[in-house]
């Protein structure tokens, strides 16, 4: 008999609790760097001391992507992500009480280890609940959340922390809470499958199932890493996370010491230019979103995914390349908004790209190329500083190499984004020889 009930939108409720837990992703993440002068003061850190704890994060985080994503695809992520996001938070909390570098460093890597696998286990809720045609733009909308929380975090942290009795701990402890509130909301509202939550009628179930998603509940067994290792299409892909992230940290990290050196810009107006590029990310996101499903209905799901990709590596090298030949701060945030605009209209592609070719081990293949993005993103920094180096008596002409070396990353990044192939499952390479 034919159904003729109207589809509820619970999916579209899915996606938007998925997103407020990349918010506070974010919030958690680079609340650090935002207070960081205040912590040195305050406890007594080096200079080394500190930037080991901002690295520290970078490699937990790296490294316990593939783990921490197949945890979520195999036991689920109503479970595993309400436990992440509760620990996350915990040990961010727990950072606002403690006083010596040893427990900071051992909390800083619990953060790492625990917000590794939010966005493993947020592509495998894609995959679980958006129709296939749907998740270019159903990507976009969780990344948005992260690029929102980076973007207001400058301010709302300082807000926070200024004028506080306790300084600088008080972010700390308030974001701890918020997340783990935030957690147990996630618990109760999110389901791992359609037809477990009791607001979904047939007909939505129908319409996800018809479309492609992953509904059914079988669990993975651990990934095969040799086969991952052997997919010439996922390294491609890795290969562009990493020069991504490697050219984009450059905003989040050394911008503001780059704007304090060569423009004498004062603290307020390095704070503002700081959050403005994560705000027109987020403007990315969603238009990457869109593209990335308009260009999967317009030439299939090959070029639908890799064109996305190579060409926001192409403006994102061609901004950084302007960016050599302007000699005004306002200008070059300008470039840099551009910069995060294209980095962000990239993303939707390479995630739907994860879930298209995932199966279900999709967190465990986005874990992989999250990996290596993030590992880009912990050398991005020092690299840069060693380039910057090397002109040690003309500091614009350091920064100018820095930019140069960013543009150069970006155009391979982008004849590697071509190369990479959603008409090959990997889960079929992942299969158990018999």
């Amino acid at each position: 008999m034919l159904n003729t009930q109207k589809p509820t939108n619970i999916r579209f409720g899915m996606i938007a609790i998925t997103t407020l837990v990349a918010l506070m992703l974010y919030l958690d993440r680079v609340c650090l760097s935002i207070v960081g002068s205040s912590i040195k003061e305050d406890l007594g850190f080096t200079e080394l001391e500190f930037a080991r704890l901002l690295s520290a994060f970078f490699w937990a985080y790296a490294f316990c992507q593939i783990p921490a994503g197949w945890i979520g695809d195999r036991y689920g992520p109503r479970v595993v992500l309400a436990c992440y996001l509760f620990f996350w938070s915990l040990c961010t909390g727990l950072m606002g009480m403690v006083s010596g570098f040893t427990a900071f460093l051992l909390l800083r890597l619990g953060c790492g280890l625990f917000e590794a696998g939010a966005y493993p286990l947020a592509n495998g809720i894609v995959r679980r609940w958006i129709p296939l045609s749907g998740r270019g733009l159903a990507s976009g909308c969780v990344a948005v959340g992260g690029r929102f929380g980076g973007a207001v975090a400058p301010m709302l942290t300082t807000y926070l922390a200024v004028g506080a009795i306790d300084g600088w701990r008080r972010p700390f402890i308030i974001y701890g809470l918020f997340g783990m509130v935030g957690s147990l909301l996630f618990y109760f509202w999110y389901r791992d499958h359609p037809g477990q939550h009791p607001a979904v009628n047939q007909a939505e179930i129908d319409l996800i199932q018809k479309q492609g998603a992953d509904a059914d509940g079988s669990k993975p067994s651990f990934p095969n890493l040799l086969a991952l290792a052997m997919s010439g299409s996922l390294w491609l892909a890795s290969l562009v996370q990493f020069l991504t992230n490697f050219a984009w940290v450059f905003l989040i990290t050394l911008l503001p010491g780059y704007l304090e050196e060569v423009y004498q810009t004062p603290l307020e107006t390095r704070a503002f230019y700081q959050s403005f590029p994560l705000y027109c990310g987020i403007l990315g996101m969603f238009f990457g979103g869109w593209v990335t499903d308009r260009c999967f209905r317009l030439w299939g799901p090959k070029w639908g995914r890799s064109l996305p990709m190579a060409t926001s590596r192409v403006i994102v090298g061609l901004s950084y390349l302007i960016c050599l030949f302007l000699g005004d701060p306002f200008m070059i945030i300008l470039l840099m908004c551009v910069v995060a605009m294209a980095t962000d209209m990239g993303n939707p592609a390479f995630w739907a790209w994860c879930q298209d070719v995932g199966g279900k081990h999709v967190g465990s293949v986005v874990g992989w190329g999250n990996m290596w993005g993030n590992i880009g993103a912990a050398l991005a920094p020092e690299i840069f500083i060693l380039v910057k180096q090397m002109y040690p008596n003309d500091p614009i002409m350091g920064w100018q190499a820095v930019f140069l070396l960013c543009a150069i990353v970006q155009v391979v990044g982008a004849v590697a984004a071509l190369g990479v192939n959603s008409t090959k499952p990997i889960q079929v390479e992942l299969k158990k020889k018999k």
